[in-house]
């Protein structure tokens, strides 16, 4: 199986660096070829990468075995279903995503809910903190985003994981994108306190202390 994996710095491709971190920690070889694309040369928007990688011209973008697959949620279930259900790190059952069931359904309830809610609404108040922004509008983002952080806080309440006990994917998914809401949009945590000690908890890994 061939699988590349295209990208570049400072876009959600992270979300998609994050993962691949997290299910390749003690494999003996990389799950994915690394492919750095340059926006500002136009890397994406070549006639082959828009016809064999992603017609939208974005990343991050996977290519397996010659199948293309673009969207960071799409990309992050994937990984999970190919890689993360039945993995094993020395012998030693190390599952990060659950098999098929109620479970996967949670796992990729919130994945796909991270990106409804926090994409959009980060790339609206990241435009509104720039010089030309528009003020209202980041400040309409911003009280989306504290609704959603409100619905995640509630969600973490005794729980040390979304799924509850097990870290899985669907955290590694979320925790990029809320990490990057408090580190580069100043996004406050303080008044979402699980939010913030789960943050912290995912940010200690090992395996993500350089993301």
């Amino acid at each position: 199986m061939v699988l590349k994996f295209y990208f570049a710095p400072y876009t959600t491709a992270n979300v998609t660096i994050a993962v691949l971190a997290e299910l390749e920690d003690g494999q003996s070889e990389p799950l994915a070829e690394r492919v750095e694309v340059s926006l500002r040369n136009g890397d994406t928007h070549t006639a082959q990468y828009l016809a064999e990688v992603n017609p939208n011209g974005q990343v991050p973008a996977i290519v397996h075995d010659g199948v293309p697959i673009w969207e960071s949620a799409a990309i992050t279930m994937y990984l999970g279903e190919m890689f993360g259900v039945d993995r094993k790190v020395n012998g030693t059952e190390a599952s990060l995503y659950p098999p098929p069931g109620p479970r996967r359904g949670e796992a990729m309830k919130w994945i796909v809910w991270t990106n409804l809610h926090f994409g959009a609404n980060a790339a609206t108040l990241h435009r509104a903190q720039s010089s030309d922004g528009n003020e209202a509008e980041g400040k309409r983002a911003k009280d989306a985003i504290s609704t959603r952080l409100d619905v995640l806080n509630r969600e973490l309440e005794g729980k040390d994981y979304v799924l509850g006990s097990s870290y899985s994917l669907a955290d590694t998914h979320l925790w990029s994108f809320v990490s990057y809401l408090y580190k580069y949009l100043n996004v406050d945590l303080t008044p979402v306190p699980n939010v913030k000690a789960w943050v912290e908890r995912v940010a200690a890994r090992r395996q993500l202390k350089d993301l």
